[in-house]
């Protein structure tokens, strides 16, 4: 008997919530002698609506002085309440939920009536920001940078760099980047803005310049010598600071007036039958009134390798993680029918959650091989930076063995041109391409 006027009180309660069909006896379902609860009551319903919605429930305090947790959807009862009004809140909301209307609200509770009251919450899908550094000039911020979202979440970047920001509500995001060195200057506003939406990446680049830290200006002397046979005809290019470039002869030397400090200077352009001694990017210190010199040194090979082409990267923005609209990929593949190659696409997952995976590698799987070089292609603007080639390469989640074709791009020296890059198996109508987000291709 008892336990039917308890049932009678919550249906009461419940009907007045507008939660009939949601509320549930938070007591053991057998009859016992639980008693209606003395004194002044008042039922809490907290209703959820939108995705993403908070794991771990919210806290619910009347009067900041009696607090207790509630499921996303969920009621909870505060007894021996003073007859009156009473302050209702929800707290632990996570940042992607809000609370509709007022928070505290106003409850009132009168003596021998069980008081109810509902507090809704709106969550919304969550989204990631993608955030890129770029960083030119000379003696460059050693440290890298920081990354700020809403002035509470901060990520370390490198110079040129990038980070990812995950689970962020829907909508807009101030991100500012920090940290910056004294003789480093930001272009453009910061904080930026970035507009996340439900489940996509955003992207955002931060663009900034050094100047060096040395005082007056100096020279830099730069020497090239090459030696053996078949000598690059059209020499080499030079490039200074990771901005300026010019030409330079396969055995010469140039010289330039350039401010005191550290500087970054690469030799590219360089033939692929010839090899360059050490590192082909380096950085030379120019003294102020002085002069800072390096040589790079090659040898070229009487005998010309067949024609080659490398590269590794990915497409999409983000991370290479399971679930994320990204494919990374890396090959080095030549004329001669030699190589390898390897691909995984992030956003195509097997049933055990694991991203879909080929490899063709003649040395290791005699049942995989490149079967096809064709030095140009005419999906490149320029078809003589292309090359296409077909294989059989094997599927890494089942074992299954599969035609494809590649076609790549190498729009330039390494970051100075958009690269493209597109795998197609045509048994079973799968492709992706697009343009490289990270990484180089390089046809040789």
């Amino acid at each position: 008997m008892v336990y039917a006027v308890r049932r009678n009180w919550l249906a009461t309660v419940c009907a007045t919530l507008g939660l009939a069909t949601a509320c549930t006896d938070p007591q053991s379902p057998r009859p016992q002698a639980d008693l209606l609860p003395t004194g002044g009551v008042l039922t809490v319903a907290v209703t959820t609506s939108g995705s993403d919605n908070d794991p771990d429930g919210y806290t619910v305090w009347v009067d900041n002085s009696q607090s207790q947790p509630v499921a996303a959807n969920g009621l909870v009862t505060f007894t021996g309440l003073a007859e009156g009004a009473h302050e209702v809140s929800v707290l632990g909301v996570a940042a992607n939920c809000t609370v509709q209307g007022n928070n505290p609200s106003a409850a009132t509770v009168t003596a021998g009536v069980a008081g109810a009251t509902r507090v809704d919450v709106a969550c919304a899908s969550k989204g990631s920001l993608f955030v890129a550094t770029s960083t030119t000039g000379v003696d460059l911020d050693a440290d890298g940078y920081t990354v700020t979202v809403d002035g509470a979440v901060s990520q370390p970047v490198a110079t040129n760099g990038n980070v990812t920001f995950t689970g962020l509500a829907t909508g807009s995001h101030a991100v500012e980047v920090s940290g910056v060195a004294g003789n480093c200057t930001l272009s453009g506003v910061n904080p930026q803005t970035g507009n996340v939406s439900a489940g996509g990446t955003t992207s955002l680049t931060f663009s900034l310049s050094c100047n060096p830290t040395g005082s007056g200006t100096g020279s830099l002397t730069v020497t090239t010598s090459t030696t053996g046979s078949n000598l690059d005809p059209d020499g080499y290019t030079l490039t200074l600071d990771g901005t300026s470039s010019q030409p330079i002869a396969t055995n010469g030397s140039v010289t330039i007036t350039m401010p005191a400090g550290d500087h970054p200077v690469a030799l590219s352009g360089v033939a692929a039958n010839c090899t360059v001694s050490g590192a082909s990017s380096r950085t030379v210190t120019v003294p102020a009134d002085g002069t800072g010199t390096t040589t790079f040194a090659a040898t070229c090979s009487a005998q010309l390798p067949p024609p080659e082409v490398s590269g590794q990267g990915q497409l999409g923005m983000g991370s290479a993680a399971p679930g994320n609209q990204v494919q990374s990929f890396a090959f080095d593949v030549r004329a001669d029918l030699t190589g390898r190659f390897t691909i995984t696409d992030y956003s195509d997952l097997y049933p055990d959650g694991t991203p879909a995976s080929l490899i063709t590698d003649h040395s290791t799987d005699a049942a995989t091989a490149i079967t096809a070089y064709r030095n140009s292609s005419n999906a490149c603007s320029d078809p003589s930076r292309g090359v296409e080639f077909d294989a059989v390469g094997r599927v890494v989640n089942d074992g299954v063995v599969v035609d494809y074709t590649v076609i790549v791009c190498d729009g330039g020296s390494a970051g100075s041109g958009a690269d493209f890059f597109s795998f197609y198996i045509p048994s079973k109508g799968y492709g992706r391409s697009g343009t490289v987000t990270s990484g180089d291709i390089a046809k040789q």
